[in-house]
């Protein structure tokens, strides 16, 4: 027949599909599709009770093969998956309960994975699966239904259900070629994408790799933050474009006249502000009258307070003087003068016995110690015979040493070309902490806690220019671990440009290291200076 004949043309169109993409029509596009549908429905509803089986599947033969010469002639997928749904629409009602005879089923899975096909190339994947979805509930074997769905979860995101679908496609027919092209691509996306993660946890991890470009994970970080804010805008946007359409549609309904997006969104807006303005206006409303109402029960609280206070002839709320004086924090003493509140006297009894005391029991006077009468210890105090402990205080000539040692600090680096590089501290600045020699049991101890920032520049080392410049941070001199110096980063004050940055990473890194030695200099010098 001429449905059998049409099937055959269509099912070779689908075979011969290449997997292209297609930018997102407008939200509107669907509208027109599903108006379409709903249009041609009720058009026909009354027509199909009037036509019998077979008029319909010469009906919708016809738009499978109007739908054909729009996809294969004139490549024009709208007007394709328009004619594709008007066939579909036209049988779909002799399948209810997939309780059609062959010929119906084997028409609608046809023109159903066709519309499928259209859809995909239109770039609406989601409506794409869920017509590929009506063509397994009539066959659930049928390869190419199932090869529609797995494009659209593809494009979708979901790979898992691509996968699956692509597999239990194979199991029925193990050589086809579009199937396993199409499996073997999703495969070969995942391996890639595992091998970019693991190279990316593999710098991350890597030695130094987390210093070394600071900057680079700061924009890719920042890009991903764009990227969610745009991705959750445009969700935003096509939900009000959706509720958009709908108020349209219920106007029209109603006999009214459709408006644009715009004076729609600007109603929505106009809208939601008159709503938080009378939320706003309740709630001082009711806060108003909340505080009115406090204010109303303190006041008969107080009121009633004071009419019982006059009943009972009690004058609790007056001081008396004595009252008055405690308060200010004075009272009187037994001689009759003022002092504090919290001046304890002592009685008699108290003074007796405190003139109980040691009584010196001759006029003997100290002698002073003489440098004889000492340890002869040229480390340690006169009075500190013993050894036990003494301290000196170093901050000072330490802070300053710190800073020569650190300005000594220099570096350079030489990259392809011509290119070479210079990099050196140039200030230091905030340096706080203490430092200081201490004597214990005879031994000395050299005792540091200190941090500072050291500013750094790179200069061209021809042109003497400076290219870049930043700052490293020493948050924890510390005597008990400083062969383990903490260097913090603080990113760049000045950014290299493209062509220099890789060579300016580099001479940060090797600053970073000088800035180590040095340090172990000025602890060397600290210990020979005491």
């Amino acid at each position: 027949m001429t449905a059998a004949t049409n099937n055959n043309e269509g099912d070779s169109e689908d075979d011969d599909e290449q997997m292209i993409d297609l930018p997102d029509l407008e939200s509107g596009d669907e509208k027109d599709d599903d108006d379409d549908e709903n249009s041609t429905a009720s058009d026909e509803s009354s027509k199909k009770k009037k036509e019998d089986p077979e008029v319909l599947l010469l009906k919708a033969s016809a738009f499978k093969e109007e739908g054909n010469n729009y996809f294969i002639k004139e490549k024009d997928f709208d007007k394709a998956s328009r004619s594709y749904r008007k066939g579909v629409n036209a049988i779909k009602n002799l399948n209810k309960a997939n309780s059609g005879d062959e010929q119906v089923k084997t028409l609608l899975l046809s023109l159903n994975t066709n519309l499928s096909m259209m859809l995909s190339k239109l770039g609406k994947h989601r409506q794409s699966k869920d017509v590929a979805n009506k063509a397994l509930e009539i066959d659930p074997f049928n390869v190419k239904a199932r090869f529609r769905r797995a494009v659209a979860h593809r494009k979708l995101g979901n790979t898992e259900e691509a996968t699956m679908d692509l597999k239990l496609a194979l199991q029925t027919e193990p050589n086809n070629v579009a199937v396993r092209k199409e499996l073997a691509s999703i495969q070969k996306e995942q391996k890639l994408a595992k091998k970019a993660q693991k190279a990316s946890l593999q710098k991350a991890f890597s030695k130094g790799g987390l210093l070394n470009d600071n900057r680079v994970e700061d924009e890719k970080t920042k890009a991903e933050r764009l990227a969610r804010e745009k991705k959750e805008a445009d969700e935003v946007l096509e939900k009000r474009k959706k509720e958009w359409e709908d108020d349209c549609v219920s106007r029209m309904a109603k006999g009214e006249e459709a408006i644009s997006f715009e004076d729609w969104d600007k109603e929505q807006l106009d809208k939601v502000k008159a709503e938080e303005e009378e939320a706003t206006r309740k709630r001082k409303e009711d806060e108003k009258q909340k505080k009115e109402e406090r204010k109303k029960t303190k006041a008969a609280k107080k009121a009633a307070e004071k009419e019982k206070g006059a009943d009972d002839g009690d004058s609790d709320d007056e001081f008396t003087e004595r009252e008055l004086a405690e308060m200010r924090g004075y009272k009187k003493t037994a001689d009759g003068g003022v002092t504090s509140y919290f001046t304890r006297e002592q009685s008699a009894e108290e003074k007796a016995m405190l003139d109980i005391a040691p009584k010196s029991i001759s006029d003997y006077t100290p002698q002073p110690i003489t440098p004889s009468s000492s340890m002869g210890d040229v480390g340690s105090s006169a009075w500190n015979h013993a050894g036990t402990w003494e301290e000196k205080d170093t901050t000072e000539w330490c802070k300053n040493h710190l800073e020569k040692r650190l300005l000594q600090s220099k570096v350079e680096a030489s990259g392809s070309g011509n290119s070479h590089l210079s990099c050196s501290i140039t200030e230091v600045k905030d340096v706080t902490g203490d430092a200081s020699v201490a004597t214990v049991s005879g031994k000395k101890r050299y005792i540091f806690d200190l941090q500072c920032t050291a500013i750094f520049k790179i200069k061209d080392s021809t042109t003497d220019k400076v290219i870049a410049s930043g700052s490293l941070k020493l948050p924890d001199l510390c005597s008990t671990h400083h062969d383990e110096l903490e260097v913090d980063n603080g990113g760049w004050k000045k950014k290299p440009s493209s062509d220099n940055e890789q060579l300016a990473n580099d001479c940060r890194l090797r600053i970073v290291t000088e800035v180590r030695e040095s340090i172990k200099l000025w602890v060397q010098d600290f210990n020979s200076q005491y």
